[in-house]
């Protein structure tokens, strides 16, 4: 990052660099390295230089708002909105909060249609040294409910029924709710409040506000250089459903309970990427999307873009064929590639008994016999 500082971010140079813009500008200066990283790493394609710098704009929006407006673990501010990193998942409804091991706090929900809903206390961030750490996890499988409404507590101490621990460096809280049918169904009625009689929030601190913009400086610029390595590595076996390389997940660990494959697509418009899956005896959920090169999902509110367990069509045979195009293949479950010759795609499976097979694929031309797998 640019500009000069010390590691202690003495009074006298936040100061200093407050006082003389150069905060701001190492701020401006670390986005234009990180769009030089974009350009780098785009595909020579108008369209997909275009989707990086939005890429890049989204992340820096959603960064700077969540830690200059959402930030105070005092308030308790539990958002619903998420930016499209990793191939965000269709299916789940994200919801996220600043914590701190000071504070008790109380979530309280009711499920509506949601199927299930993870929930996890975790620590550093992602795009920094340590990364995302997951600290405590639990599912509502594991929390009394009564008649689809529950109460949480999350706390450093231990509280009696339903208890999700904080460590002593928990910094948020991050909610997945899985809606099979996002466009039919009802994400879970959630709120978030302070039960415990400590400070109020603080006005704003100077100091506070210029290590906050160091801070998300150097987040977007981390998150840009961490998932470019994941693109990276699934260019490396295009058209190959493989499990993710752990030393990607330690770095941004989510969902103990899921198993994540993924793999890179490149197609011509008279061309279908066909997968076929065979799913174990017992599973809690499952699903597999598409999305841009950026590892961002697609517009999955417009283009039918994921399928999960609930939505897709098996065969006789128990198996599932997927068709990924540019245009409808006259099978059952195509996914629209929604304007787009490449990308990423991910597989999920929560929840299984045993490890699935390999799905198995294959690229044909669409006017060719429907794939036998």
């Amino acid at each position: 990052m640019s500009g000069n500082r010390s590691d202690d971010g003495s009074a006298g140079e936040v100061d200093e660099r407050l006082a003389s813009g150069q905060a701001w500008r190492d701020f401006c200066d670390t986005l234009k390295e990180a769009g030089d990283e974009i350009l780098a790493a785009a595909p020579s394609d108008d369209f997909d230089r275009a989707e990086g710098y939005r890429y890049l704009a989204r992340i820096t929006s959603h960064f700077l708002r969540s830690s200059l407006d959402e930030s105070d673990p005092a308030k308790s501010v539990l958002s619903t909105t998420s930016p499209k990193i990793g191939l965000d998942n269709p299916d789940y409804v994200y919801a996220s909060a600043r914590l701190s091991p000071r504070y008790v706090y109380k979530l309280t929900g009711r499920m509506n249609d949601v199927a299930l809903l993870g929930i996890g206390a975790f620590s550093g961030a992602l795009g920094t040294p340590t990364g995302l750490v997951r600290d405590h996890y639990v599912t509502t499988n594991e929390l009394e409910m009564e008649q689809g409404r529950f109460e949480l507590l999350i706390s450093r101490e231990e509280q009696p029924g339903n208890w999700l621990p904080m460590g002593d460096q928990t910094n948020s809280l991050s909610i997945r709710q899985t809606v099979l049918r996002r466009r039919e169904e009802k994400p879970a009625s959630l709120e978030l409040a302070r039960v415990d009689a400590g400070e109020r929030p603080a006005p704003l601190d100077p100091a506070n506000f210029v290590q906050t913009v160091d801070r998300v400086g150097l987040m977007v610029s981390g998150i840009v250089g961490q998932f470019l390595a994941w693109t990276a590595s699934f260019q490396e076996h295009p058209f190959e459903i493989r499990e993710i390389d752990p030393k990607f997940l330690a770095t941004a660990q989510g969902d103990p309970n899921t198993t994540y494959h993924y793999s890179y697509w490149e197609l011509a418009d008279d061309e279908v990427y066909s997968v076929v899956l065979e799913p174990p005896e017992r599973f809690d959920y499952w699903n597999l999307q598409i999305g841009n090169h950026w590892l961002e999902s697609f517009d999955y509110h417009h283009y039918d873009t994921h399928v999960n367990h609930e939505t897709a069509v098996l065969e006789k045979d128990g198996k599932v064929r997927i068709s990924i195009s540019a245009r409808d293949p006259g099978r059952p479950n195509w996914l629209d590639t929604a304007g787009h010759r490449r990308g990423a795609l991910a597989l999920r499976w929560v929840g299984a008994d045993s490890p699935p097979p390999r799905p198995r694929v294959s690229v044909d031309k669409i006017s060719t016999t429907p794939f036998a797998g």
